[in-house]
């Protein structure tokens, strides 16, 4: 399954739980929407520039822990 194939699955997933689950549920639900919305722009070369700004802290924090190399991203 590619990135983007990826993404749109898990915004379903998570569009449903909106849906169908509380009130709590809604909040953690709609955190999980907004990263993969970010994502999804920016892989699509239409990010904002909070989109760039979160998905480029989410990557310096992966280098970081050393999960992927210095000068690499993740979603690329």
């Amino acid at each position: 399954m590619d990135l983007i194939n990826f993404i749109e699955t898990k915004l379903n997933q998570y569009a449903q739980k909106i849906v169908s689950s509380g009130d709590k549920s809604d909040e953690l639900a709609f955190g999980q929407i907004s990263v993969y919305l970010s994502l999804r722009r920016v892989l699509k070369g239409q990010g904002t520039m909070q989109d760039l700004g979160m998905i480029d802290a989410i990557n310096d924090t992966l280098q970081e822990l050393g999960i992927i190399e210095t000068g690499k991203t993740f979603y690329k």
